[in-house]
Order: structure tokens, then C-alpha cells, then sequence
């Protein structure tokens, strides 16, 4: 079974759009960096309880985050 990663891409292209530091992401989040760093460059999927602190902690609408999925 192959993985879909777009929502890790979705948060990775918001940061890099907006000068986020994943590390203060990460850390805001509460989520370890390197996990994190995982994440963003499609290494590992994003889990469910991540997903929203990790929105949150970037500022991202979890609508925004849904669309690019629905695309």
C-alpha cells in the first residue's frame, strides 16, 4: 500500500511560503523535532493526534489543510 503524503506536503509548502521555523513548530506543537522534521519531508505519516497541534502551532486552517486533500 503506498502512502499519501499530502498533507505533510500541504505544512511543509505553508511553512517554507510563510519563513516558519519548523523548530519552533515543532516545539510549539509538542511534537520532538526530529519526528517532525520526519513529517515535513514525507518520511513518516502525519498521525491523526498530530494533526491539529501541529495546524495550530503553524497557524494553518485545518480547512486549508482538508482542501489540498480533497483536491
Amino acid at each position: 500500500m503506498q502512502r499519501d503524503y499530502t498533507i505533510n506536503r500541504t505544512i511543509r509548502q505553508y511553512i517554507e511560503e510563510n519563513d516558519k521555523r519548523p523548530s519552533a513548530i515543532a516545539d510549539k506543537a509538542g511534537i520532538r523535532r526530529d519526528t517532525f522534521s520526519r513529517i515535513i519531508n514525507c518520511k513518516r505519516p502525519i498521525y491523526a493526534e498530530e494533526l491539529i497541534p501541529i495546524v495550530n502551532a503553524a497557524g494553518i486552517s485545518l480547512d486549508a489543510v482538508v482542501a489540498a486533500v480533497s483536491r
